[in-house]
């Protein structure tokens, strides 16, 4: 936790201990962490969420994948757009409804995801380092409970596709 003699510590309104400075912190330390150990495959955390995500639950429209990954419309334009640009996924127009973009990981998107999941699990184990076992069961436990109760806050609802 936060120095305990530092000056309004204990205060109720100590910006330092509240959830969503430490939840920003950790967002900051988990990506400094994660670029630094997958920096031989070149990804940052949001393209390889959306390579994992297309391979686990296959091609998809545009929209459905922002869903997925909880992304805006915006952000996933761009973060795709860079993956396309290296030939690590497809955008096609979808025969239903030519406005929709469909898209699906490519073998190279599969060959580098390849390589990018042990770095990205060598991350992820550095996170949470400073955690015991049951505390790491304890954090992922609790903020699967907190991004699911807050899910209709969010500006990009996550939801996985329809089968």
């Amino acid at each position: 936790m936060n120095d305990p003699t530092a000056a309004g510590h204990g205060q109720e309104d100590n910006f330092l201990d509240m959830p969503g400075h430490l939840l920003r912190r950790c967002h900051q330390i988990g990506v400094a962490v994660f670029l630094e150990d997958c920096r031989a495959v070149d990804l940052t955390p949001l393209q390889f969420g959306l390579l994992a995500a297309l391979e686990r639950f296959g091609a998809m429209d545009q929209a459905s994948l922002g869903r997925v990954a909880a992304l805006d419309r915006t952000t996933i334009v761009v973060v795709l757009g860079k993956l396309a640009q290296r030939d690590l996924v497809t955008r096609t127009p979808s025969r239903k409804d030519r406005r929709a973009k469909i898209v699906a990981i490519t073998e190279a998107g599969r060959a580098l995801l390849a390589k990018a999941m042990p770095l990205a699990r060598q991350a992820q184990e550095r996170m949470v380092e400073p955690l015991s076992p049951s505390e790491r069961a304890q954090l992922t436990a609790l903020l699967a409970k907190m991004a699911d109760g807050n899910n209709r806050l969010s500006r990009a609802p996550h939801s996985l596709p329809q089968a």
